[in-house]
C-alpha cells in the first residue's frame, strides 16, 4: 500500500489519536490547519478505499479510524521496495530504528 503525503498526513493524526475523529476533529488536530472538510473528505475516502482507514458508524457523526497500524504500513513499504528491486538487510534496519529510539530518549531526558 503506497499512501499519498495528505493520505500519511491524515494517518498520522488518527494514528496518534487512539480513537476516532470527525473530520473537524481531524483539521483541529492536524498540523495543516488549512485543511477543508470536502478535502479530508476525499482523503478518508481514497483512504477507505486502500484499506487504512474505515468509516465508524457508531456515532451520530461520521468518524474515521485507521485499520492499519504504524508498523504494518512501514512494513508494507518496505516490502514494496524490495519488491521494485530495493535490496536492504532488515537486521541493519531494526538496529538503526533502536539506535534512533535511543537516542531520542537520552535528548528527551536532558
Amino acid at each position: 500500500m503506497k499512501l499519498t503525503g495528505k493520505e500519511l498526513e491524515i494517518m498520522t493524526v488518527l494514528w496518534n489519536s487512539g480513537m476516532p475523529l470527525t473530520t473537524a476533529e481531524i483539521i483541529e488536530t492536524s498540523p495543516n490547519r488549512t485543511w477543508q472538510e470536502g478535502s479530508i473528505y476525499s482523503i478518508t475516502k481514497s483512504l477507505i478505499k486502500k484499506g487504512a482507514a474505515v468509516l465508524d458508524t457508531c456515532n451520530y457523526s461520521r468518524t474515521y479510524k485507521p485499520i492499519i497500524t504504524t508498523e504494518q504500513y512501514a512494513l508494507s513499504t518496505l516490502v514494496n521496495m524490495e519488491k521494485k528491486g530495493l535490496k536492504f538487510d532488515i537486521d541493519v534496519l531494526v538496529d538503526a530504528l533502536l539506535k534512533t529510539r535511543q537516542a531520542g530518549r537520552i535528548r528527551q531526558t536532558n
